[in-house]
């Protein structure tokens, strides 16, 4: 029994390590104390959550419902155009192309 509290005691204070550790390399400068801080915070919102916190716990527990693809591709298509537009993205590659081409070009004229 022994030999596994104590493998135990050694595999928290490891993982306290770890997490002490990538709070300080993720730059927000507070250490230990920043630690306490946000365990502290998430602990509180945990017993006392807020309204947005319980709206996402309610919507979390609506029962999902089965949908086809088709009527769901249907019931979300938009009028809009589309986000991507091919003649734009035709004419900023056209444009591209064209200075990495007199680029290589004013290179070229340049070791000569």
């Amino acid at each position: 029994m022994l030999p596994v509290l104590v493998w135990t005691l050694v595999a928290l204070a490891a993982a306290a390590a770890v997490v002490l550790v990538a709070s300080a390399a993720s730059g927000g400068g507070r250490g230990g104390a920043g630690f306490l801080a946000d365990l502290r915070a998430g602990v509180s919102a945990r017993r006392h959550p807020d309204a947005e916190d319980a709206a996402a716990a309610r919507a979390a527990e609506i029962e999902p419902v089965d949908v086809r693809l088709d009527e769901f591709l249907r019931a979300t298509a938009v009028d809009d155009d589309g986000y991507l537009r091919v003649d734009e993205v035709r004419d900023v590659l056209t444009k591209a192309r064209d200075r990495a081409v007199r680029g290589v070009q004013h290179l070229g004229s340049r070791s000569s």
